[in-house]
């Protein structure tokens, strides 16, 4: 696609991402706010950045709003708030693993039947509040339930990854199976469901945006004893190869989907946007494999060694590299 095509598609993503953020201003900030008020509780700082800046903000201006304009269509203020509300539900959900300590069949009642659940603690009436709201309002409730599931599930066997013996196949089911569902079940709040071909499309997508999660949490990961296959990896030049290959499939199976050409290339000029970072990640990790002539074994490293620095004018150049090079991967 010519230099003008992309600039074009820069501007819709920059026009959504700008409405979106109008939306979280009049909307999404107010309501958190109620949510404290109305629970005694708060949420952590780190938490609500993640939910204004990244499930909140990206997620709904950059996945969901690509899968309307791949449809021909705009996504609908209904669906904006069904997708946003995802977004605090998201790492709220983590709270009830991580923090709240609920048992399984506490969260699966959340997940399944909020509206006789008894919550108890702050992050638990949040989970109910925005569930109950979700399957009272997707127009897809069965295929938002199926997708509900498999992130429970899927949640559920990240444990395996706080054991050093867990086996290459296994981390990697994990991952992409993690990925595949996080992206499926924001696309099934939309009034649209993914059919079988678009499912596969995501499993693609979603598989790679959490390799790229693992590459920048890499320091997070490291500190918390999480074993991933980015910071176990014993070759990272054959890892970036592999992640090459799997780009090349992810775009054959856009471009083989029944939409137009057009609004098919600016979907996979769009998703990849996101897999060009993490080349660009891999390529410096390469660099210090190279440097140190052996496996990395990062728990020795610094922190300095884990961070790519994304705002390095060097960096900027090689992202906007890649991201012309890898929709073309096909």
């Amino acid at each position: 696609m010519s230099l003008f095509s992309y600039i074009t598609i820069s501007r819709k993503v920059y026009t959504e991402i700008k409405t979106q953020k109008k939306f979280n201003r009049d909307f999404l900030i107010p309501y958190l706010n109620e949510l404290e008020t109305k629970y005694n509780g708060q949420f952590q700082s780190e938490q609500k950045g993640k939910i204004l800046n990244y499930y909140g903000l990206f997620i709904t201006s950059f996945l969901c709003s690509s899968y309307k304009r791949l449809y021909g269509k705009k996504l609908s203020e209904a669906e904006r708030k069904r997708a946003s509300l995802f977004g605090i539900l998201t790492p709220v959900g983590d709270d009830l693993f991580d923090i709240d300590k609920l048992d399984i069949e506490s969260i699966r009642q959340i997940t399944f039947h909020p509206e006789t659940y008894n919550a108890t603690t702050f992050s638990s009436k949040v989970a109910k509040e925005i569930q109950t709201f979700e399957l009272e309002n997707v127009p897809f409730k069965n295929e938002y339930l199926l997708a509900s599931k498999n992130v429970l599930d899927i949640q559920i066997e990240t444990i395996k990854q706080t054991k050093r013996d867990i086996s290459k196949e296994e981390m990697e089911r994990i991952t992409y199976t993690k990925g595949a569902v996080s992206v499926i079940i924001y696309h099934q709040c939309l009034d649209e469901i993914a059919d079988a071909q678009m499912l596969d499309v995501l499993f693609f997508v979603g598989s790679l945006y959490q390799l790229g999660n693992d590459i920048f949490d890499l320091y997070k990961d490291v500190r918390d004893n999480i074993y991933t296959l980015i910071n176990t990896c014993e070759d990272y030049i054959l890892f970036k190869k592999k992640f090459m290959e799997r780009v090349r499939l992810q775009n054959q199976k856009i471009m083989a989907l029944p939409y137009s050409t057009k609004d098919k290339k600016e979907f996979c000029i769009v998703m990849n946007t996101i897999n060009a970072r993490s080349v660009v990640a891999l390529d410096q990790f390469i660099k210090l494999q190279k440097k140190k002539n052996e496996k990395i074994d990062w728990w020795k490293l610094e922190r300095k060694d884990m961070i790519v620095d994304m705002e390095k004018p060097l960096n900027l150049l090689r992202w906007m590299r890649y991201i012309k090079k890898l929709p073309n991967l096909v």
